[in-house]
């Protein structure tokens, strides 16, 4: 009886990890998102409560208050005028010592994401790692010398970003271009190899072979 208890657990746990594993990144980005959500709507809220009375509050007008910010303050920055004045505010807050590290970590951030910055995040390469006899996966950030003010990095010479696995970081090397090889892997791939130091697979790759 025991051996037959066994077995039929092993596909109830198997079972029960599969839907564990897929249900739990949906969660968390549905979490995040209405986190991001009620955040907009009790900062911004607020500014309606104050200048409205409160029987035309709506819930929600904050968090379309919010998007409506961004898009407009986007819309500014557009300009000639606009982003000088930005520009200079952004000078003001970096002479602040605690608040210089705490908002060029962010803005550093989050610029990974927009279409300017991604188009220097797009290649995946091999690197010789000699300590380990070995090769790790990273991403150049800065190949052409035209594109950048930093003279220690030579013509021959590139700069590679590493990333860590299971956590936020890394490292950035500065390393001749005989030591990387380009691979043809997506962005996409690459991270999440990395972050699962390569136990999940390439979701293009079961795609492939599906």
């Amino acid at each position: 009886m025991t051996l037959i208890g066994n077995k039929k657990m092993k596909p109830v746990s198997k079972t029960f990890f599969k839907g564990l594993i897929a249900i739990i990144p949906l969660i968390l980005t549905l979490y995040l998102l209405f986190w991001l959500a009620d955040t907009a709507e009790l900062v911004l809220g607020n500014i309606f409560k104050f200048f409205l009375p409160d029987s035309w509050y709506i819930k929600g007008l904050g968090f379309v208050l919010g998007l409506a910010v961004a898009y407009f303050f986007g819309s500014f920055l557009e300009t000639r005028t606009f982003p000088r004045l930005f520009i200079s505010f952004e000078e003001l807050v970096l002479q602040i010592p605690v608040v210089k590290s705490i908002y060029t970590a962010i803005r550093d951030f989050i610029s990974l994401f927009s279409s300017e910055q991604k188009g220097k995040f797009n290649k995946v390469v091999l690197v010789n790692i000699p300590l380990f006899n070995g090769q790790q996966i990273g991403f150049i950030t800065v190949s052409d010398i035209k594109e950048h003010s930093h003279t220690f990095i030579a013509d021959d010479q590139v700069a590679v970003f590493l990333p860590f696995s299971y956590q936020m970081g890394g490292n950035t090397v500065i390393m001749s271009r005989e030591n990387i090889v380009e691979i043809d892997m997506s962005v996409e791939d690459a991270l999440r190899f990395i972050a699962t130091a390569g136990v999940v697979g390439s979701v293009n790759g079961e795609k492939n072979k599906s």
